[in-house]
């Protein structure tokens, strides 16, 4: 954080000191009670009860609260600023913050590949700039307050993870970062359990264009079918699409995996690029084109921006190529998992398979709400009709993927239910050969850590 006399805050926000002195410089802002430390500046804006544990905290520190009262008895040399109200004055603190640094901001949402894309952004950008970003894919709400002070006179460029888990997320978080560039990679099912219906996640994925603004540049996803459901007439900002449509203004060709990496062509205007990044799958090219458009609209040329990518590193836990047991090959892709995600990991496995025998180890999907066992059955179905060669499931609520694998034509002797991980790992040590490669799509919200460990050698 960029250190700030108390003074100026106080000002900003209408303070009023009840006790202590504004002769302080704050080194933190914080909105709990377990974060604080010395020159910290506490926003008590979930009105929290007191805290006892506050009298044993050295000062100096700062509390700011609508209810100073309760604060009372606190050490002399504790700081409390009375506000008219701490919601308000909470956010006059966060605008004023984000609004001391000029720099380009690019927010990037999606059902899938957001955390790539943002990857890749920052990849792009650390070759010439100091970059301010979130941390893999820890892009919860409670965590917008700690990524936005990480912004100071160093920073030279930001990109920030935007999740989208309730209504109104998209809203607040443009609300602390204020992004001139936002990117949207897909939309597929997810995160059913709080929006209910796809159309009301779309919406929540639409709030980007009020949180752009009229001057703001929004890249879309030209192939992907939700995000057509966006209704674009009152936003005013520039729309640049990317993917492998004629609409596409950064228009994909010529994928051609080779060894381990993916070769392809980007067109923009009148020029034609190729390029190269490390991994698989088209939905990694797609990642790429977005994060090159993201980066060309604050300013970086396209080649220096695709060049960049040939270095980045395939993200932990992303569709990663490990050794297995018995010689085998075993795709971690144990980081999330929903509809979209694992009918793409679906897919690419059976066209990286070569003639081995495919198999495809799956955990629930979380987050889906009334419509979870339809989506399970309805992936169920798709590990079918892709002929995958073997299917085990783990746990009762991920049993609606054999139930719809088996009413879908796959043999019932290829179709296993296990109970746990310790199941599943027996079936696996007598399935897994040289001759095999299989697939481990999991969710972090479920950890599967341990049978990783025991069918995985070493990274390949």
């Amino acid at each position: 954080m960029k250190r700030l006399p108390l003074k100026i805050i106080a000002a900003i926000i209408n303070g009023k000191i009840g006790q202590g002195t504004d002769n302080l410089v704050i080194h933190d802002v914080v909105t709990d009670t377990k974060r604080i430390k010395r020159g910290s500046l506490f926003f008590d804006v979930n009105r929290s009860k007191y805290y006892p544990d506050l009298c044993q905290l050295n000062g100096p520190y700062v509390i700011v609260s609508d209810k100073p009262a309760k604060f009372a008895g606190l050490k002399d040399n504790i700081t409390i600023v009375t506000v008219a109200e701490i919601s308000s004055a909470y956010w006059k603190f966060v605008d004023f913050y984000r609004g001391i640094f000029n720099i380009p901001v690019i927010g990037v949402t999606g059902t899938c590949g957001k955390t790539t894309t943002k990857e890749m952004i920052k990849h792009i950008l650390t070759g010439t700039a100091k970059v301010c970003a979130t941390y893999k894919s820890n892009n919860a709400l409670f965590r917008n307050l700690g990524y936005l002070l990480k912004i100071d006179d160093s920073i030279q460029a930001a990109v920030f993870e935007m999740g989208v888990a309730f209504p109104g997320d998209l809203k607040t978080s443009c609300r602390y970062f204020k992004p001139q560039v936002g990117v949207i990679t897909n939309i597929g099912v997810d995160h059913l359990q709080e929006f209910g219906t796809l159309e009301a996640y779309i919406n929540a994925k639409a709030e980007f264009l009020e949180g752009l603004g009229s001057t703001g540049t929004l890249i879309l996803n030209a192939d992907d079918q939700n995000i057509q459901a966006i209704d674009l007439k009152q936003f005013k900002g520039r729309v640049i699409y990317f993917g492998f449509g004629d609409r596409s203004d950064f228009k994909l060709s010529k994928i051609t995996p080779e060894n381990g990496v993916i070769k392809f062509t980007l067109q923009y205007e009148d020029g034609t690029y190729a390029f190269v990044i490390p991994g698989h799958g088209e939905f990694n090219v797609c990642n790429a084109a977005a994060a090159i458009a993201a980066a060309h609209a604050i300013g970086f040329d396209i080649p220096e921006a695709g060049g960049r990518l040939a270095s980045f590193q395939n993200i932990e836990r992303h569709f990663e190529f490990k050794e297995g047991i018995n010689g085998s090959t075993i795709i971690d892709d144990t980081w999330s998992t929903n509809p979209t995600s694992v009918e793409a990991a679906l897919n690419l496995l059976k066209s990286l398979a070569q003639g081995k025998k495919t198999m495809v180890v799956l955990g629930k999907m979380s987050l889906l709400g009334e419509q979870s066992a339809e989506y399970h059955f309805q992936t169920g179905a798709k590990v079918a009709a892709i002929g995958i060669d073997r299917l085990i499931v783990i746990g009762d609520e991920a049993a609606g993927f054999g139930l719809g694998a088996l009413q879908n034509g796959m043999g019932q002797e290829n179709v296993f239910f296990c109970k746990d991980s310790t199941d599943t790992y027996e079936i696996l040590k007598k399935s897994l050969t040289k001759d095999s490669i299989a697939l481990v799509k999991t969710s972090m919200l479920t950890s599967y850590k341990n049978l990783m460990e025991k069918i995985v050698v070493k990274n390949m």
